[in-house]
C-alpha cells in the first residue's frame, strides 16, 4: 500500500468519527431547521461546499461572525466574543448561541469531510496545488467545529464561557495560557503548588546558607592553627585586649595599606633606635600629591609630638577599601562613632596591632599606617593577602565598609619625621613599601627641603602598589626621586630598571650614599643582601634603619643531613604564676616560645619587639632582650617584659 492511499484511508476514518459525533449531537429536524435547502441544493461537484471558507484566522472568523447573524437584528460578531457576554444574556439568546454552536459544528463536519475528498483525489496524482487548498479547508473545519464545541462545553458544563472563551482564543493564536480547570486557591491568591515549590526553595536556600558559613567557620578555624611556613599549631586562644569586644563585624571594600604581611609572626621589626623630637608645626603644603587623598585644610595638623607607646586601645570603623593590587587593598579607618578626630596621633613609619577573632582563635597582627599623620579624621593601612595568612585573608576577602576592628597603638621606632637627617633613602621590596609611603607624603606635604631617594623592588608590574600615588608625589615635589627595578618583568612592556637591587645599582641611583640616613623594610633575604651592599659602599651601620615583616625561617639542614637532636632544658626555671606551670628554658629560647611549649597562650604579632603585643609582667628575676623599642621608661618600671625578646639569666616569674 503506497503512503498516499494510507493518509486517505486515515483522513477518512477520522472524518467519519468526527461526523458521527456530532450527528449524534445534532438531530436531523434540527439540522434541516437551520439548512432548509440542504437538501434540495446539496453540494457542489467535487465536494465543494456552495461558500467556500477562507483559510487562516481571517476565515474563521468571518465563519464566525455568521453564525451569529440574524441574532436581533444586531451585527453579526465572531462567537467567542458571544461567549464573553454569555453570562448576560437572557435565556432565549443562550439558545439561539446553542443553536448557532450546532450549526457551527455541523458546517465544520462538512467542510472537513470536503477537505478530506479533495484531498483523496489530489494526492495520486500528485496535485499540489490541490492537496494544499484541501489542508486550508480542513484547517477552517476544525476551527469552526472548535468553536461551537466550546459554546456547547460553556452552556452544558456551567462553567464560565468567559474563561472558556479566552482559552479557546489563546489556543487558536498559540499563545500559551492557563488549563481551563480552576485552580485551587491557598494564601496571598497563590496556588498550592506554587506555595509547596517557594518554601522548597527557600529551605533550600537557607540550608545552602547554613553549609556556606558552616564551612567558612571550618575554614577559618584551619587557618587559625595553621602557622607561616610550619604546620605546628598555636597555643590556646589569648585573651582580648584589654578594654576590647570580640570579633569584629565584616563590612563592604575599598581601599587600604599596611607593610607587614601576616604570616603567623607577621610585620614590622625596627633594629635601629631614632631618638624622634617633635617635629616642627606647620600647615599643609598647597600642591601636596594629587593622587593620595586631599588633606581637608580643617583636619590638618603637625605632625604628633612623640607618641611613640602603644598606650590606646579600642574600635575604629572601616570608611572606605581600596584595590591597589590584584592582591593589596588599603583600608581607611576612622573613629569607631561618626564625625570627630582619631583618639591616637602617630609619627610616619609606625604601624597599628589589630585582634580578630577567626575561628574560635584570638589572632594579632601588625600593619603599617601608610598615611600621613597631617590627617587627622583617618587613617590608612595597606594589606596583602597571603595565601596561608589567616589575618590578611580575613581582612581582604570579608572586611566590609562598616565593619569595627578591634586595634591598639600606634607604635614602632622605624620613624623619620625629617628632624633626623638632612637626606633619606628609603628601600623597600613589595608589601615593606607602606611605611615609606607615610613618610613620602607627610615630607611632601609638609615641603621638607632635604632629597628623598625611594628604591622600591617589586616582581612584577602587576605589584607594583601605590604606583599613581609616587608618580603623583614626584611631580608635587621636585625633591623625591622614585626608582623601581622589577625581578620578573619578563613579558610585559616595563621600560624601567630590571633584575635586582646591587651594591652597583645603589651607587649609581643614590650619589654619596655613604653620607645618607637609609631605611630599609621587606623581606628578610632582601634586607640582608642589600645591608651587606650598603657596608659594602661605606654607610656607617648606624645611619641604616630597618624594619622586617615576615618571621625569619630557620635554615634547612644540608641534603644528606640529619638534624641534630633537640637542646636540652637545662637554662633558668620559668615559672607562669596565672598558670602554675613552670619549666627550665633550653638555650636561646625566649619566654614566648617556652610559653607555646607549655600551651600558655601569650599574645603576640610582630615576634622582633616591635608592636608590644607580648608585653608581660615579671614579678622576680632577670631577662635580656636584644630589642626593647615597644617598651616605655613607664614599661621598664612595672617590670614589663617582651616575651619574644626576654631570654631569661636567672630564675624568673612571669604573670602569665
Amino acid at each position: 500500500m503506497n503512503r498516499p492511499l494510507l493518509s486517505s484511508l486515515l483522513a477518512s476514518m477520522i472524518v467519519l468519527s468526527i461526523n458521527s459525533s456530532v450527528n449524534a449531537q445534532v438531530s436531523p429536524e434540527e439540522h434541516a431547521k437551520h439548512h432548509p435547502g440542504a437538501a434540495a441544493s446539496g453540494s457542489q461537484p467535487g465536494g465543494q461546499s456552495p461558500t467556500a471558507p477562507a483559510a487562516g484566522a481571517g476565515g474563521m472568523m468571518e465563519g464566525m461572525g455568521e453564525m451569529m447573524k440574524g441574532m436581533g437584528g444586531t451585527p453579526t460578531k465572531a462567537l467567542y466574543p458571544s461567549l464573553m457576554d454569555l453570562p448576560d444574556l437572557p435565556p432565549e439568546k443562550r439558545d439561539e448561541v446553542q443553536r448557532a454552536a450546532h450549526e457551527r459544528m455541523q458546517s465544520g463536519t462538512d467542510l472537513m469531510a470536503e477537505a478530506f475528498d479533495q484531498l483523496v483525489k489530489a494526492a495520486p496524482t500528485n496535485d499540489y496545488a490541490a492537496m494544499q487548498e484541501a489542508t486550508a479547508k480542513l484547517r477552517e473545519g476544525v476551527a469552526r467545529f472548535d468553536s461551537g464545541l466550546a459554546a456547547h462545553r460553556a452552556i452544558a458544563e456551567g462553567k464560565d464561557p468567559r474563561a472558556l472563551a479566552v482559552q479557546w482564543f489563546k489556543g487558536q493564536m498559540n499563545l500559551p495560557g492557563p488549563p481551563f480547570h480552576a485552580e485551587a486557591r491557598g494564601l496571598w491568591g497563590l496556588s498550592w503548588e506554587h506555595l509547596i515549590l517557594m518554601a522548597l526553595l527557600i529551605a533550600f536556600a537557607a540550608v545552602m546558607i547554613a553549609m556556606y558559613f558552616f564551612k567558612m567557620r571550618r575554614a577559618a578555624a584551619l587557618f587559625g592553627r595553621l602557622e607561616s611556613g610550619s604546620g605546628r599549631p598555636p597555643p590556646g586562644a589569648a585573651p582580648p585586649l584589654a578594654g576590647t569586644p570580640g570579633p569584629s563585624t565584616p563590612g563592604p571594600p575599598p581601599g587600604g595599606k599596611s607593610p607587614p604581611v601576616d604570616k603567623t609572626p607577621p610585620v614590622p621589626a625596627a633594629e635601629g633606635k631614632p631618638a624622634l623630637s617633635a617635629p616642627p608645626a606647620a600647615p599643609p603644603a598647597a600642591d601636596a600629591n594629587a593622587a593620595p587623598p586631599a588633606t581637608p585644610p580643617a583636619a590638618s595638623a603637625a605632625a604628633p609630638a612623640s607618641p611613640m607607646t602603644a598606650n590606646w586601645k579600642g574600635q575604629l570603623r572601616i570608611g572606605s577599601i581600596v584595590v591597589e593590587t590584584p592582591s593589596v587593598k588599603t583600608i581607611r579607618l576612622l573613629p569607631a562613632s561618626d564625625g570627630g578626630v582619631l583618639p591616637f596621633t602617630f609619627v610616619p613609619g609606625q604601624f597599628l596591632n589589630v585582634a580578630f577573632s577567626i575561628g574560635g582563635a584570638r589572632m594579632n597582627r601588625s600593619y603599617s599606617i601608610s598615611f600621613a599623620p597631617t590627617q587627622r579624621e583617618y587613617v590608612e593601612v595597606t594589606v596583602r593577602r597571603e595565601p596561608r595568612g589567616a589575618v590578611s585573608r580575613h581582612i581582604v576577602d570579608l572586611l566590609k565598609v562598616g565593619s569595627l576592628i578591634e586595634a591598639s597603638g600606634p607604635v614602632g621606632k622605624f620613624t623619620f619625621d625629617g628632624t633626623e637627617a638632612d637626606s633619606i633613602v628609603l628601600i623597600a621590596g613589595g608589601v615593606g613599601i607602606t611605611p615609606m609611603m607615610s613618610i613620602s607624603r607627610y615630607l611632601t606635604e609638609r615641603s621638607w627641603p632635604g632629597d628623598i631617594f625611594l628604591i622600591y623592588a617589586c616582581k612584577a608590574p602587576t605589584d607594583y602598589i601605590f604606583a599613581r600615588e609616587f608618580a603623583a608625589l614626584e611631580q608635587a615635589n621636585a625633591k623625591l626621586h622614585v626608582t623601581v627595578v622589577m625581578s620578573r618583568a619578563e613579558g610585559t612592556d616595563w621600560k624601567g630598571p630590571r633584575g635586582h637591587i646591587t651594591t652597583e645599582f645603589l651607587a649609581q641611583t643614590v650619589p654619596d650614599i655613604a653620607s645618607r640616613r637609609v631605611h630599609l623594610c621587606g623581606p628578610p633575604t632582601m634586607m640582608d643582601a642589600i645591608k651587606a651592599a650598603l657596608t659594602e659602599l661605606g654607610v656607617p651601620p648606624d645611619q641604616v634603619k630597618t624594619e622586617a615583616f615576615g618571621a625569619t625561617k630557620p635554615a634547612p639542614a644540608a641534603a644528606g643531613t640529619t638534624s641534630a637532636p633537640a637542646a636540652p632544658a637545662t637554662g633558668p626555671l620559668v615559672t607562669f604564676s596565672n598558670n602554675s606551670k613552670s619549666a627550665k628554658i633550653k638555650a636561646g629560647q625566649t619566654v614566648l616560645e617556652l610559653s607555646e611549649e607549655l600551651g600558655i597562650g601569650i599574645q603576640n604579632s610582630c615576634r622582633v619587639g616591635t608592636c608590644g603585643i607580648c608585653k608581660v609582667k615579671m614579678t622576680s628575676g632577670e631577662v635580656e632582650m636584644a630589642v626593647q623599642d615597644s617598651l616605655d621608661e613607664g614599661d621598664k618600671a612595672n617590670g614589663m617584659i617582651l616575651a619574644c625578646q626576654a631570654k631569661p639569666t636567672s630564675d624568673i616569674a612571669v604573670e602569665a
